[in-house]
């Protein structure tokens, strides 16, 4: 088992990548809490979270390759892999 886990969520330990997460998570819950401050419904807010974050995401990656590195796609999968896990839950529990 420990091997399947490590085989599928090894790209997860290379280069910085928990930071990623970590800042992914930070900016849906940022985002979360603006929205529920302004009075925006659980759904419509966690959605609205979720694209911002993939904007923030993509937008950090582009700014790493304009400085001459390279864009990583893998860094943007995980800066969105608990944000989008967290809405879908939310849409799948809201919705059923």
């Amino acid at each position: 088992m420990k091997r399947i886990i490590e085989k599928y969520l090894g790209w997860l330990k290379d280069s910085n990548r928990p930071k990623h997460m970590k800042c992914g998570t930070l900016v849906y819950t940022v985002m979360l809490l603006l929205c529920f401050m302004l009075g925006i419904s659980l759904v419509p807010s966690a959605v609205i979270a979720f694209v911002a974050t993939c904007i923030v995401a993509m937008s950090v990656d582009y700014k790493d390759k304009l400085w001459g590195g390279k864009f990583d796609w893998l860094d943007v999968v995980a800066t969105i892999l608990l944000p989008g896990i967290i809405t879908f839950i939310v849409v799948l529990i809201v919705l059923l």
